[in-house]
């Protein structure tokens, strides 16, 4: 098992396309990836508390921000702090857990952070079916989390990409898209 890493999936396992992360994380168990793999029910403090002591983390959640149901979207933590459209439905937001994190606990927290969202079509019937849509987008992030994980060999440190010019680029075309942010 390579302790370096841990892969994060949030969600609520009875609501639809909620579940996209507890999906993503349970097909990775059993594809036997080496990684630790974790799920969370909510963006709380249990999010900061499961990626503390590892070099990198990659963490996947669904999120709602007005893109075509089953659109990936791959976000930094630039992203997470400045973008009200993340703004979410839990009690915190993900970027205020990892920012305390990275308040209270510098040294522990990952070098490296890589955060994928799954659009949705629907997340309020209570069913353990996703949609079409998002099952495929599911199946494709399982698929790149295998090719991120396989990329940093074991024992190897991560590099932290140059955030600033992702964030950009994802604040201009795909948030500006997004019914939240024209509320803002």
């Amino acid at each position: 098992m390579n302790t370096q890493c841990v892969v994060i999936g949030i969600g609520n396992p009875y609501l639809q396309d909620d579940r996209a992360g507890v999906v993503v994380v349970e097909q990775l168990e059993r594809d036997g990836l080496p990684c630790q793999t974790e799920v969370v029910y909510t963006v709380g403090f249990e999010v900061m508390d499961k990626i503390r002591g590892f070099e990198r983390a990659i963490i996947v959640d669904a999120c709602k921000l007005g893109n075509v149901p089953g659109s990936i979207l791959e976000v930094t933590m630039d992203d997470i702090f400045t973008t009200h459209a993340l703004v979410n439905s839990h009690a915190i937001t993900l970027g205020s857990t990892l920012k305390t994190g990275y308040v209270c606990f510098p040294e522990e927290m990952p070098a490296d952070i890589r955060i994928l969202l799954i659009e949705v079509k629907d997340i309020t019937g209570f069913t353990q079916q996703m949609s079409p849509e998002v099952e495929r987008a599911a199946a494709e992030v399982v698929e790149r989390i295998k090719a991120m994980v396989a990329a940093a060999p074991a024992g190897e440190p991560a590099r932290r990409r140059d955030q600033r010019s992702a964030s950009s680029s994802l604040t201009d075309r795909t948030l500006a898209k997004s019914p939240l942010s024209a509320a803002q």
